[in-house]
């Protein structure tokens, strides 16, 4: 397999074509399939690192170098290798140099900082208090490079899943657009993109919710949701972990309109997607995908259902 060709697929460069290849390559050998899944893993990393605390850093470095060392023992077997992780390696010194030169400006002044998340990309950070956040395609997080003495405040558009570190004296409040979620130290989702309805799913601990004048206290394996027309609503004894597949790559609709999967697979593959019957734009779907699929995947399992066809036409997607 070409390595330039294997380096497009890791930067989202491929052309139709080129991504044919690249599943055939999968398919004939697990191993293949194995190498280019941890290797997406790996250049994920340089993400990670961009927004990361410094220890961060070199503690991922430091996986890295053992990945590849392991690897060069075994390179009879993947005799390419260690040309593709060599130019991830230079990604991963570059990281490292610009944030320790951005660490040498002015330690006084707290920055505010902001993180864009291009269209079919996902970003994971460590905020300075240790919280963990993974970012959705086409999300906005802004938060500070420290936090101050009343409380840790971020906001969010888009959708991010959180695993705050509790901090009883300090409360973590992600603001959204139309609400609050206030937490002590807690797992949850939030899904807050313009336009669009939003949800927040609890998987531990507590969540105090506000929007306006109504509040809702949050336990584990609940949702709330808002909308312009509903205000707040409450969800008890709900099946929530499907709303976090994104952050390993994958996708599972459980009882999802189509149109609101058709916003989600706009985000994730950068296309347009038309739906001719309003009807059918209602019509709920359950499925799930492996991680990485490719928009056409996604598109002949909803077609497996028997209950639509779909056309490809340049980046626009007709369903009917």
């Amino acid at each position: 397999m070409n390595e330039e060709l294997l380096l497009r697929f890791l930067t989202k460069t491929c052309s139709q074509e080129e991504l044919i290849e690249v599943e055939n390559w999968i398919s004939i050998d697990k191993a293949n399939a194995g190498w280019l899944f941890r290797m997406e893993d790996i250049w994920s990393l340089k993400d990670e690192l961009r927004y990361s605390d410094r220890k961060e850093i070199d503690a991922a470095y430091q996986q890295f170098i053992r990945t590849v060392s392991a690897r060069e023992r075994k390179r009879q077997l993947y005799p390419d290798w260690i040309k593709y992780a060599a130019a991830i390696a230079i990604v991963f010194l570059l990281t490292a140099n610009i944030y320790q030169a951005f660490r040498n400006k002015s330690s006084d002044v707290v920055a505010s900082n902001v993180i864009e998340v291009p269209v079919g990309q996902r970003v994971a950070i460590t905020l300075a208090d240790g919280t963990r956040v993974w970012l959705n395609s086409g999300s906005i997080l802004s938060y500070p490079s420290k936090f101050g003495l009343k409380n840790r405040l971020v906001r969010l558009d888009g959708e991010g899943y959180f695993e705050v570190t509790a901090d009883a004296k300090y409360p973590f409040v992600v603001n959204t657009a139309a609400l609050d979620v206030k937490v002590l130290g807690t797992k949850f989702n939030v899904q807050s993109y313009p336009d669009e309805d939003i949800a927040v799913a609890l998987f531990e601990g507590q969540l105090h919710v506000q929007a306006d004048a109504q509040s809702v206290l949050m336990e584990a394996d609940e949702l709330v949701t808002w909308s312009k027309q509903t205000g707040l609503v409450h969800h008890k004894n709900r099946e929530v972990r499907h709303t976090t597949q994104w952050t390993s790559g994958g996708l599972m609709f459980v009882d999802e309109p189509l149109a609101n999967i058709a916003k989600t697979l706009e985000r994730r593959f950068g296309v347009t997607i038309v739906i001719e019957n309003p009807e059918l734009a209602n019509e709920p779907f359950t499925c799930r995908t492996q991680p990485n699929a490719t928009l056409e995947q996604v598109l002949n399992l909803l077609k497996s259902t028997q209950k639509l066809n779909y056309s490809i036409r340049e980046q626009i997607i007709c369903i009917k």
